[in-house]
């Protein structure tokens, strides 16, 4: 009897010391990603590079014993993994384990645990929304409570609508926060994501992340429904790339429930987040609300987004009013981890529900209807609805417009520009005299080579003679900006003056005071002493060019930022906003030219970079090498 219980102790002993080293080499357990009805991303992070793989079998019935028959290998020795998983079954549950092997070669094996491919077009399923599982003092149990709960739902997918963790670039906010405590329906359920502010567009979102290029917006169908992924941090006003995007793939559209979620609010009750509710007005929103006229031309159904952390529901809008019929239900579910905000104190006439609560919300969607519920932390259902999809519900007939196709919107001597249709069978009809075009404006038919600065507008006709909405690009002619001699004993770097106060836009900074000034080697906030919010710096200096020839330079900043060349104003990003690339063209002349780059931060996290764009469209920020602190001769 002795020798039996010293030998399960000693089986007790070793296989303790086994799931310990499991768990001291897991920095990040296995977790899904960016399910289909054919394949599965699996991902893990270990503490040290490993090798390893992922076994997995298609669920069996009556079963007693698990015996993997498939395995993929991930065989280069690396901290994170990725696996993808293909050819499987349609709307099938499946086992699976990560095993891998350390350094000294030893295999350790994972957890067991399942999966279930995306279903046929005309089959039930169930998604959570979640938004702002991000870390807060006051709450910090909240998103691994929200977690819980979503399991309990037995969800298909996750879709979380941004503001992840508290800070991107912080990789614990990611391996100590995100991960541990949402692992529980990680590990089972695939989940698809948008940036939002907090994720500083870092790299750990993308190597965490797994989404279709370019990654910021996406689509993915599931089931008769497709879900358009977008990021409001970057631009989205009208022509501006995702909005160009967004306008195609509505109108390619032909599933029968259309989801838009990205992070920011285009419709909101919170208290102070868009102008202080308590002794003003508030805007009601943000710049997302320019996507509003495309949601609503295309027919979408819903929009949800996070951001503020409340809980809100709208009546079904258009055009600014409720309408029943035709209308886009907005929800902002921002409660699954920040710090809870608070709403206006007088009450919105878009506003159908509201709560502030940690919470999540569901969606069982069957063919035309939807059951919607949202649930508070402690499981308690706080609002529910039935969506019946109207059968008469109104898309607009124009055709979506055309886009511009030109890397070179300045030019010394001649330029051109191209045009694309999203269909064949649309004409593109375009104006170079500033007028709107119609259907007796040239057609275009290719390329079309321009030798004076003109402002090109062109719009898609269909066989109707409906139109599209009017774009337009502004090509500009010039000659190289002159190069500027400068003495040959100036130092490199650049100047700066730093200046504190709080602004919403860029200030004048020839009528406020300067708290501090110096050099840096770069432009940029590491150099430099500055407080957490509040404040500002203004850079100067010169900058070379290796050859003459046109350069786009770019700034990337959160939050206002303005570049000016030469005393040209090259790019403005001025405004209280989330980290964001900007972009302007000129011609330059080999040589130094003056460069001048203003920056404010309002509140959050702050960032700022400036550089050029090289001949692939790569981003080459500033070097050390181009900067001078110099003064004309």
């Amino acid at each position: 009897m002795k020798k039996i219980i010293t030998v399960f102790i000693l089986f007790y002993i070793a296989n303790g010391t086994i799931q310990a080293q499991i768990q001291d080499t897991f920095l990040v357990k296995p977790y899904l990603q960016y399910g289909t009805k054919n394949g599965m991303y699996v991902l893990w992070e270990t503490n040290g590079p490993t090798t390893g793989q992922v076994e997995y079998t298609k669920a069996k019935l009556g079963t007693e014993t698990i015996e993997f028959d498939h395995k993929i290998l991930s065989k280069d020795a690396k901290q994170l993994h990725e696996i993808a998983i293909d050819n499987l079954e349609v709307n099938t549950k499946y086992i699976y384990r990560v095993t891998f092997f350390d350094a000294s070669g030893n295999k350790l094996e994972g957890e067991v645990s399942t999966f279930k491919t995306a279903v046929n077009d005309d089959d039930s399923y169930k998604f959570v929304l979640i938004g702002d599982t991000q870390r807060n003092s006051r709450t910090p149990w909240a998103w691994g409570k929200i977690a819980q709960r979503a399991w309990e739902e037995r969800p298909d997918f996750l879709v979380l609508a941004g503001d992840l963790v508290d800070k991107g670039s912080r990789k614990s906010d990611w391996t100590e926060d995100f991960f541990p405590s949402g692992n529980v329906v990680m590990k089972r359920y695939p989940i698809y994501s948008v940036l939002g502010n907090h994720e500083q567009d870092s790299p750990n979102y993308y190597a965490y992340m797994v989404n279709p290029e370019p990654e910021y917006y996406y689509s993915f169908t599931y089931g008769n429904a497709e879900f358009f992924m977008i990021d409001t941090n970057r631009e989205v006003d009208e022509d501006s790339e995702q909005y160009n995007w967004l306008e195609w793939a509505l109108a390619a559209s032909k599933a029968r429930w259309k989801f838009v979620i990205h992070h920011h609010p285009p419709y909101s009750s919170d208290s102070n987040d868009h102008g202080e509710t308590s002794i003003g007005l508030s805007t009601n929103g943000t710049k997302a609300r320019n996507l509003v006229p495309l949601l609503e031309k295309y027919g979408v159904d819903f929009c949800m987004f996070g951001h503020t952390h409340l809980y809100e529901r709208t009546f079904p809008l258009f055009q600014n009013r409720i309408n029943m019929n035709n209308g886009v239900v907005y929800i902002n579910s921002g409660g699954a981890g920040g710090g809870l905000e608070d709403f206006d104190p007088v009450r919105n006439w878009f506003t159908s529900e509201l709560r502030s609560t940690h919470h999540f919300c569901t969606f069982t969607v069957f063919e035309d209807q939807i059951e919607f519920k949202a649930i508070d932390h402690e499981g308690r259902v706080f609002d529910s609805y039935i969506f019946k999809k109207p059968e008469n519900k109104m898309v607009t007939a124009s055709p979506p417009a055309p886009r511009f196709n030109t890397t070179e919107p300045v030019f010394e001597h001649s330029g051109q520009f191209a045009l694309n249709a999203m269909d064949p069978a649309f004409q593109i009809r375009y104006t170079t005299d500033g007028s709107d075009p119609s259907f007796e404006s040239t057609l275009y038919t290719a390329p079309v080579e321009i030798q004076k600065s003109t402002v090109v507008k062109a719009a898609c006709f269909d066989q109707k003679g409906e139109r599209s909405r009017v774009v337009s690009l502004q090509m500009k002619q010039m000659p190289p900006k002159p190069a500027t001699k400068l003495k040959a004993d100036q130092s490199s770097g650049i100047n700066y003056t730093y200046y504190e106060g709080k602004w919403k836009s860029l200030p004048d900074f020839k009528s406020i005071d300067v708290v501090s000034s110096g050099s840096t080697k770069l432009i940029g906030l590491d150099e430099i002493k500055h407080r957490e919010d509040h404040f500002a710096v203004v850079f100067e200096g010169y900058i070379k060019m290796d050859e003459t020839g046109t350069y786009t330079f770019y700034t990337y900043s959160d939050d206002g930022s303005r570049l000016f060349i030469d005393d040209e104003l090259l790019i403005d990003a001025d405004g209280d906003h989330s980290l964001t690339y900007y972009y302007g063209s000129t011609i330059l002349e080999a040589g130094y030219h003056k460069i001048r780059v203003e920056y404010f931060e309002a509140s959050g996290s702050e960032n700022l970079s400036v550089g050029t764009l090289d001949k692939n469209g790569e981003k080459i920020p500033i070097r050390p090498f181009q900067l001078k602190r110099a003064v004309n001769k």
